[in-house]
């Protein structure tokens, strides 16, 4: 099977964080046309304290109107790479200062029509922490618990984001928590 070959690419929207383009690929079936939203990619972080608590995040979503819990996380800056934006946006959103940090894997969120990808991390920290620099845009309180704690939340449903799912349970499997 061969991949299908872009025909034409429009930008139709460019924001902050990502760029929306309308696509006509040729396949073996004839056009196809796509929007497609690409995005330059993002970390998750899941920070472990030297007891073996971890950090979440309690933070406002305004898509969705709503408070849910989640690992820091960010978008990468132009030309930044995933390890220094993890370690950056560790210490933004939490305070915490990454003593080492552990690269597990990449995944892809929503792939039937947007490109991003988000770099999964485990951090250790030290139990100190620094100030925190919050964009306007982000309502957030940390929240340490036990990964037990954090794992009981996946499956009752109090944490339902993808990244911070993936990212727990990964670690869990993996042995980092």
């Amino acid at each position: 099977m061969d991949k299908p070959k872009l025909v034409s690419s429009e930008m139709i929207y460019r924001g902050r964080v990502f760029t929306v383009y309308k696509e006509v690929f040729q396949t073996e079936k004839g056009e196809a046309v796509i929007e497609v939203v690409r995005h330059r990619g993002a970390v998750a972080i899941l920070p472990v304290l030297p007891d073996g608590s971890i950090v979440l995040e309690r933070q406002y979503r305004y898509s969705i109107k709503d408070f849910i819990y989640e690992v820091p996380a960010g978008t990468l800056e132009e030309k930044e790479d995933p390890e220094s934006c993890a370690r950056r946006e560790l210490t933004e959103e939490t305070g915490y200062i990454a003593e080492s940090l552990s690269y597990l894997t990449r995944i892809l969120m929503s792939p039937g029509y947007v490109d991003e990808q988000i770099y999964l991390y485990v951090a250790r920290v030290k139990g100190e922490k620094s100030v925190t620099n919050l964009d306007r845009d982000e309502i957030i309180q940390t929240v340490i618990t036990k990964p037990e704690e954090a794992i009981e939340m996946i499956k009752n449903g109090k944490i339902i984001d993808s990244k911070t799912i993936s990212l727990i349970l990964l670690a869990k499997f993996l042995g980092y928590i």
